[in-house]
């Protein structure tokens, strides 16, 4: 059982959150006392999280990646030569928006590893194109009802052409990695099956025994997969250095994995307002907290986020310096510190965890 407590903290600010209402006697050594809830104000805190994060994404935003990926996304649809329904359905769950990290990620593995955007634009797309799929298929696993604070394609239009159209999604995918040779189409196929294997022991984890080695290989699979082949695909495109191709599947395995933690450790918060669903999946936080309690369920998790953040970085050294590096770089800390810091900007005593991150 939980409910939101509204708590006031030792320097006398106030903040909000959800937790175990077995778990909140003590945290993590700060001293404070349960207030009645009052003004509305008080209770405004999603709105003020959605803005935070709103100017994290403004920074993305201004990237030109950003924008010639938008671009080249809207030339795909727009061209497609397929019959109206799909089409129309594509503009929408497309036009959704969204932070393209994924395809961005890609364009600048493959200029730091010496190419230009167009040599790999075909596998940002791509790499685009199987996740907006797999978010269209797993919102109607999930009976999810929002997403990048539209509705879900499954409830603005129906289910079965939400599933369709996700089919449609991965076979374009396949179809725009087909450029580049048999090695690349069979890596990218692997990260496909990787993704629905993944997915599916995420439905398992709610039915059976589910611990902490099932949640990574869980999110290896589902997540991290797509963004390490991603950016290791990337420059086996433009080069044949391998050590290239290798530090960058660490950079973005290791990004991946940290993000999924975030995400679930966002959720676990309950302040993930962009995506609301009816079921929820067995994840590393609610592990931990049944194991060690609520504060240090959240302290475990934030460590394995740094750690996760900490050796994508690292995996750059290889590469000198140069604009595309330190893109990706700061690529981490969008995905990782400044997406936690945004969401509990306004919870103190989070915030007071997330002090050594």
């Amino acid at each position: 059982m939980s409910e939101v407590k509204n708590i006031r903290f030792r320097d006398g600010l106030a903040g909000s959150i959800r937790v175990s209402t077995t778990n909140l006697a003590r945290c993590s050594g700060q001293v404070y006392e349960h207030i009645q809830p009052s003004a509305p104000h008080q209770v405004k805190k999603a709105k003020d999280f959605k803005c935070a994060f709103s100017r994290l994404r403004q920074m993305i935003e201004s990237w030109e990646e950003y924008r010639i990926i938008n671009d080249e996304l809207e030339k795909l649809v727009e061209s497609s030569n397929t019959i109206p329904k799909v089409k129309k359905a594509l503009r929408y769950i497309i036009g959704a928006g969204g932070k393209r990290t994924r395809p961005i990620i890609v364009l600048l593995s493959g200029r730091i590893s010496g190419g230009e955007y167009e040599d790999v634009m075909n596998a940002a797309l791509a790499v685009e194109l199987i996740h907006t799929a797999s978010l269209a298929h797993d919102d109607v696993i999930d009976r999810g009802v929002v997403r990048r604070n539209v509705e879900t394609l499954h409830v603005k239009y129906d289910t079965s052409l939400a599933i369709l159209l996700g089919d449609w999604l991965i076979s374009k995918s396949v179809e725009l990695t087909s450029v580049y040779g048999e090695e690349i189409i069979a890596e990218f196929a692997r990260v496909g099956m990787m993704m629905s294997e993944g997915e599916v022991m995420d439905i398992d984890s709610k039915n059976m025994h589910f611990g902490e080695k099932d949640y990574f290989k869980c999110i290896q699979m589902k997540t991290a997969s797509l963004f390490g082949y991603s950016a290791k695909n990337a420059a086996k495109i433009v080069c044949e250095d391998q050590r290239a191709s290798e530090t960058l599947f660490e950079y973005g395995n290791n990004l991946g994995l940290a993000y999924q933690l975030v995400d679930d450790l966002l959720e676990f918060l309950e302040m993930f307002e962009d995506k609301r669903s009816e079921l929820e999946s067995r994840t590393l936080p609610l592990i931990y907290e049944e194991k060690y309690g609520f504060d240090e369920a959240v302290l475990r998790v934030l460590d394995l986020i740094k750690d996760h953040a900490e050796r994508s970085r690292n995996a750059l050294d290889y590469f000198e310096d140069c604009e595309a590096k330190q893109k990706l770089l700061k690529m981490v800390d969008f995905m990782t510190d400044d997406l936690l810091k945004s969401y509990v900007s306004k919870n103190r005593e989070i915030l007071r965890l997330l002090e050594s991150f």
